[in-house]
């Protein structure tokens, strides 16, 4: 019997957004009996390239860690910590290097991931914020497009979201809520049984965000139930200088610096970043960079262990498995720490797609993604289900699988409550709602530290103008009308 599966539509540049979604498609019900028969399907060709699946499709494992950056991957060059399972991921797999959040911090980070919406569209643009969540966006968040494809589904772990997407109500089947040492257990048991039909799960951890204790670990006041924070900064005490990382190379404040970066920093906060900024001395900010290594390194071995149960399964060519993280962490850069900042260490995060046999093994992408946008229509492609027309996200399959991609977007957006990035492929542009300093802008090839603000330099003017229209184009295209009042607008037809 030959299945026709649905076409995946997704457009970058497909107009002005609103929030109306197109239905699911017919096709669901033929493809939740492909998934329990096992009947094979010819190759159908998506709307953008994608190529739907030939058999059953695969199940699908998303991990997801908490406030990890790019970067704290051994197989990204770090060599300060050792993170096997995520460098098998990406030597089994592909690693996008250029995957940008859509907002720094975990609750919009994590709604958009499960909407493939920008938060900030939803009234949430920092923690803390009730989110309202339209029907139809409700009705296509990634569990219940999952879902309706015929998948099981699980969901275990850290959500940190908002009422409509807690697990039980967002198409998942089961929900655990330990995010530590008993996630690996469930997860594993629930991979394993025996059944008809492809799983889709989520493995949430929350580290390495116990890195936020730290400073309270300098204190002397971790909270309760934070003791391995204290029991790895009283090690670190004790270890001579060579056993803890350098200090980073971009460890100095820019110049230029906009002011935003202060104004924005909360003395009451768990991490006092500002604080830290004017009391940690360099000792101190290494102590703290080798505690973030050993949680970071800490929630690998779970992974691992889930990983290795999918090989003691069988199952490591029939899933695709998905790893990224909510948001970074300063790590000490620009003197820095926790999330929430528009610099590389916050908003660019690990993103690693494998899947035997169909995916690329060893391949680095350096095309820019935005993960809160990308990874819904990501994996229902693999599913073979359709998303709603007006999502701006792009599925990754094409470039995982390395088929040709003859265009991709220009530049992706980061947003929170205190402005706006933008990255294209050479530069970083970002403007605050507040301060007398308002905007800077960063050649990310020349200076990947971020350490020159280019905003004054007359030689960049030209590409200073064509970064604001850029977020004017942004704004017009993604409805983001609160970045319009403190957007930075120039003539369109200035060079």
């Amino acid at each position: 019997m030959l299945v026709i599966l649905p076409r995946f539509r997704s457009s970058w540049l497909a107009g002005v957004v609103t929030l109306v979604c197109l239905p699911a498609v017919s096709a669901t019900p033929q493809l939740s009996s492909l998934a329990q028969s096992g009947q094979s399907a010819q190759p159908v060709q998506g709307s953008d390239g994608d190529v739907a699946v030939t058999n059953r499709p695969p199940n699908i494992l998303l991990i997801i860690t908490d406030q990890q950056h790019a970067d704290m991957m051994s197989c990204a060059g770090n060599m300060h910590l050792k993170t096997p399972a995520m460098d098998r991921l990406a030597t089994e797999g592909i690693r996008f290097a250029n995957a940008y959040v859509t907002n720094p911090v975990c609750v919009p980070s994590r709604i958009s991931m499960a909407t493939g919406v920008m938060a900030g569209r939803l009234g949430v643009l920092n923690n803390g914020v009730r989110a309202h969540v339209p029907s139809e966006v409700n009705q296509n968040s990634l569990g219940k497009l999952i879902k309706s494809a015929g998948y099981d589904t699980f969901y275990g772990g850290k959500v940190h979201m908002c009422p409509e997407l807690n697990p039980l109500d967002a198409g998942y089947d089961e929900y655990f809520r330990d995010q530590r040492e008993a996630l690996p257990v469930a997860c594993i048991e629930f991979l394993s049984r025996k059944r008809d039909r492809p799983f889709f799960a989520v493995a949430s951890f929350i580290n390495p965000h116990d890195i936020c204790f730290a400073y309270s670990a300098y204190k002397g006041k971790s909270p309760r139930g934070k003791s391995s924070v204290e029991d790895l900064y009283q090690q670190a005490l004790n270890l001579p200088p060579e056993q803890l990382p350098p200090l980073p190379d971009n460890f100095r404040i820019p110049e230029l610096e906009p002011d935003a970066i202060d104004l924005y920093s909360k003395a009451t906060a768990v991490t006092p970043a500002g604080t830290m900024r004017k009391v940690y001395d360099e000792r101190q900010w290494r102590i703290y960079r080798w505690i973030y290594c050993r949680l970071t390194e800490r929630v690998d071995q779970h992974i691992g262990q889930i990983l290795d149960a999918l090989k003691r399964a069988g199952l490591e060519e029939e899933t695709l498995i998905v790893f990224t993280s909510d948001h970074g962490d300063m790590d000490a850069c620009h003197r820095l720490a926790s999330k929430g900042r528009f610099y590389e260490q916050s908003v660019r995060v690990p993103l690693l797609m494998r899947y035997k046999g169909t995916i690329i093994p060893g391949k680095v992408a350096e095309h820019l993604v935005s993960s809160g946008l990308d990874i819904l229509p990501t994996l229902c492609s693999y599913a073979g289900v359709d998303v709603p027309g007006s999502l701006l996200g792009k599925s990754l399959r094409s470039i995982a699988e390395g088929r040709l991609v003859e265009t991709w977007r220009e530049y992706v957006v980061t947003e929170n409550h205190t402005g706006r990035m933008l990255r294209s492929k050479q530069f970083k542009y970002c403007v605050y709602r507040d301060g007398e300093f308002r905007e800077s802008l960063v050649d990310m090839q020349k200076d990947p530290g971020e350490m020159q603000n280019l905003v004054a330099v007359p030689e960049y003017r030209n590409v200073l103008n064509r970064h604001q229209r850029y977020l004017q184009q942004w704004i017009a295209l993604s409805g983001d009308a609160d970045a319009g009042l403190f957007a930075v607008h120039v003539d369109s037809t200035r060079d």
